[in-house]
């Protein structure tokens, strides 16, 4: 670097002590040797003269940032404003710009940007951003618009979008939204505004088909409770059997929704993934109950089948299973199917300490005394069901009531 420098002091030395005309390559490098030692102001006069004798733009452009290093930058606005009223030059409007942008003048940005008049994307969306922050809003969607139209981006639909909402146009915002992500694929973060944007509970439908679209892109098990939850709301539970089916998001929910149902076979499937992933005793419960629903339903209720149920129930009370609910329900299916009523009874007395004006475990009480032919106890049983509940009493109840209420004692001979 030296050497270069000596050289282009002994150019210098020698130009001078000749009084030769110097060439445009001489000072070319007589301006550059300016700028290594932070001679700016010399080296802006070189790129002066250099572009008064050629009339080449690119001098121009290096004297003004040549300029910089000493002027003040609103002197140099004024200079390239005035070389502009000369001659239009790109080059000097893109700098222009970028003075303005540095003084943190949106205004001036604006009025270099509307004299390009360029029509690539790159400005358009540039005019566009410069509109909307200085608040011409229509002019702004009015750009956003063309190039929508023109490249159906998602970049220009979010301009759009974002005019329309600083002017409070949301329902034309939403609906212009839903028409994109209606007809054609759209990123993640059109859908998630659209989701932003809407009721609900009023777009139930428009919202189940956002978040499946989200569900497919993202793979994100969150929109699954989502879709759960609207399903809900609209009352749509086959929908949620069907979600639940092929995500495995929440095998609980599907279990409860398939018994609602009635599907009880492919309840019991589920059922069977509970236990084996949780060896939860409950469990063991619920597939009791299941097994003796199925079997009643195809009408094949046999000595087997209670042999059965009544091991699956035992496992779970000896594994800390204490409900009312099961205590109830297995003590009846011994009872009325007359395999051990004692136990029945014993079972249901459980169940009546916690609940004592449960009108379903009375019941079973009361049919346990009849088949036990204590006429007694069972009419008194059915007292106490009728003093709760007199009316619209279930069938089997009042058939039970009924029948009790004939029960005589034999009488011994």
């Amino acid at each position: 670097m030296k050497i270069i420098n000596i050289l282009l002091l002994l150019l210098f030395t020698a130009t001078s002590i000749n009084a030769k005309v110097v060439s445009e390559d001489e000072q070319i490098i007589r301006a550059i040797y300016y700028i290594e030692h932070n001679k700016n102001r010399e080296a802006s006069l070189i790129w002066k003269e250099l572009f008064e004798v050629t009339n080449n733009q690119k001098y121009l452009i290096e004297y003004f940032y040549s300029a910089l290093s000493y002027k003040d930058i609103k002197e140099v606005i004024k200079e390239l404003k005035s070389s502009l009223g000369k001659k239009k030059s790109k080059e000097l409007y893109e700098l222009l710009a970028s003075l303005y942008s540095k003084e943190g003048n949106t205004d001036g940005v604006l009025e270099v940007v509307e004299s390009l008049k360029n029509d690539d994307a790159e400005s358009m969306y540039e005019l566009a951003y410069l509109y909307s922050i200085n608040g011409k809003q229509n002019k702004s969607l009015n750009i956003y618009k063309k190039l929508y139209k023109k490249e159906k981006s998602w970049e220009a639909l979010k301009g759009i979008l974002s005019i329309l909402s600083v002017q409070g146009k949301t329902k034309e915002a939403t609906d212009i939204l839903w028409r994109a992500i209606k007809s054609k694929k759209m990123p993640k973060d059109a859908y998630l505004v659209y989701v932003g944007l809407i009721d609900y509970k009023k777009d139930t439908k428009k919202a189940i088909f956002t978040f499946k679209k989200l569900l497919k892109i993202t793979h994100d098990r969150r929109y699954i409770k989502q879709l759960i939850s609207l399903y809900l709301f609209s009352k749509d539970y086959d929908s949620i059997i069907k979600i639940l089916n092929k995500s495995r998001y929440d095998d609980k929910l599907l279990y409860e929704l398939l018994l609602s149902k009635q599907k009880f076979v492919r309840a019991y499937m589920v059922l069977y993934r509970l236990y084996e992933s949780s060896k939860d005793a409950r469990w063991l419960t619920e597939k009791a109950i299941l097994t003796y629903e199925i079997a009643s339903k195809y009408k094949a209720i046999d000595s087997r089948v209670i042999i059965r149920v009544s091991e699956l129930f035992d496992r779970s009370i000896k594994k800390g299973v204490s409900s009312p609910t099961y205590y109830n329900y297995y003590g009846y299916i011994l009872i009325d199917h007359n395999k051990n009523i004692k136990k029945g009874i014993t079972l249901v007395k459980k169940a009546v300490s916690v609940e004592p004006k449960n009108i379903y475990y009375l019941d079973s009480l009361a049919w346990g005394y009849y088949k036990l032919k204590d006429c007694n106890r069972a009419k008194k049983v059915v007292d106490k069901i009728v003093k709760i509940k007199s009316k619209n009493l279930e069938p089997d109840i009042k058939q039970h009531i009924k029948i009790i209420k004939k029960c005589k004692v034999k009488k011994d001979k």
